[in-house]
């Protein structure tokens, strides 16, 4: 079982926990520059729409940075916790007044105070200026009364960038969560950031399907933004970087970037954990090849086991034979043979569009299968689950190479011999 190691004194090269940026962050150039560019222009609208763990807020963060240091005016709100559009308003007030001038505070406060909306004011620590919310006792208002109240703190702040002759950019990272709210909300603030012409809007969201339905036809947001696709960074990028990366701590690496893009799949969160696992093992050794990677994929998932075997336990039968069947079978669902082995019934259809629904499986780029979203859950149902039906191979086990990789769009990544013990 895992157990702590002696420490080495290296330091990691890699890191996972938050955001980053500096030696941690690499390639997005391309997309940095559209999003920095959209945010110095009155009026712009992009939306930058990826899947999970790619990158997108360090991404979003380090636009921020480079229209900051560029002599801009631009901020990020996470709306990702938010509860009712009162939370939103506040976590949009709370970041711009970090970086706008104080006279702002008291502009929005003068202003605000006119519109008989309550405040409240209390020392921001971050700024060491003022933070400005609106009392919590709006937050019991009906929906007509805190969407207005959202749309109010949008316009004041268009007004104050216009008297200022100022752009200010906002970037609203987990946008989709306005649909909570219902479309009724959606079409006020398609209503509110149409009339602005002093604020950029940089808009991101990692819930895909529900941002294809916010930009249907007939929604609120069809047609409104322009379009930054956010994939995944190409695979050779990826496995050099970790490569270099490692040799920056004296290790030697012998194909383990490339290892780690194999086994962990398109998202760069989870190709970094596996790479900052298998530094964490080198110890004292001075390299790590594609046997130290499969080692550090077998313990994330023995770190992992307990969460994940609740996850399992709270799954339909059907759900967890489906699951079974897209990590061991090398045909696809709706072959006999597949059917049969795994257990599959007339209705795997509509539980495979409830798995991809929750985001457990999404469908590969060719559209013709499915993959985990997770490659560390999928590795744990090779080891776990699929014994259960008197299939045993490795945690590194991949059935069909062609339907687990390339997803989002990228190339399959170079595959490496995959380690056959246990």
């Amino acid at each position: 079982m895992p157990g702590k190691r002696p420490p080495t004194g290296r330091e990691n090269p890699f890191r996972i926990s938050g955001t980053v940026g500096g030696p941690y962050f690499t390639d997005r150039e391309d997309e940095i520059t559209r999003i920095v560019r959209a945010l110095g222009e009155p009026g712009a609208k992009l939306l930058v729409a990826g899947a999970r763990r790619t990158g997108k807020t360090s991404t979003l963060e380090r636009a921020v940075e480079a229209m900051t240091v560029a002599g801009g005016a631009a901020c990020m709100a996470d709306l990702s916790t938010a509860s009712t559009p009162v939370d939103m308003a506040n976590r949009i007030l709370t970041a711009a007044l970090r970086v706008v001038k104080r006279g702002w505070a008291t502009a929005l406060v003068d202003r605000l105070a006119l519109l008989k909306m309550s405040l409240t004011m209390k020392p921001d620590p971050v700024s060491g200026g003022m933070a400005v919310s609106l009392d919590m006792s709006v937050r019991d208002a009906d929906a007509k009364t805190q969407e207005a109240s959202l749309a109010q703190v949008l316009d004041l702040l268009d007004e104050l960038a216009g008297k200022r002759k100022m752009t200010l950019g906002l970037v609203l990272d987990e946008f989709q969560e306005i649909a909570r709210f219902g479309e009724h909300a959606e079409w006020r603030l398609r209503g509110v950031l149409q009339r602005h012409q002093h604020l950029s809007y940089v808009v991101a969201g990692s819930h895909l399907s529900l941002i294809d339905a916010m930009q249907g036809k007939g929604r609120a947001f069809y047609k409104l933004f322009e379009r930054c696709p956010f994939g995944p960074i190409a695979p050779d990028h990826m496995a050099a970087w970790i490569d270099a990366r490692m040799r920056a701590v004296g290790l030697a690496p012998q194909d383990a970037g490339a290892r780690c893009v194999a086994m962990a799949g398109a998202r760069t969160r989870d190709i970094v954990r596996l790479a900052r696992k298998g530094v964490d093992r080198a110890e004292d050794t001075p390299r790590i090849d594609g046997t130290a990677v499969d080692a550090a994929f077998r313990e994330i998932l023995e770190e992992d086991a307990d969460s994940t075997q609740r996850w399992w336990s709270g799954l339909t039968v059907a759900q967890q034979n489906v699951l079974r069947a897209v990590a061991g079978a090398s045909t696809g669902l709706t072959a006999r043979v597949t059917q049969q082995q795994y257990g599959l019934r007339a209705s795997t259809t509509t539980t495979v569009q409830a798995l991809v629904a929750e985001e457990v499986l999404q469908k590969t780029s060719h559209g013709s299968g499915y993959m985990f979203d997770d490659p560390f859950v999928r590795g744990w149902v090779v080891l776990h689950a699929l014994p259960d039906l008197g299939i045993v191979e490795p945690a590194t086990f991949i059935a069909s190479p062609t339907s687990e990789y390339g997803a989002l769009g990228s190339a399959p990544p170079k595959r490496l011999p995959l380690d056959r013990s246990t």
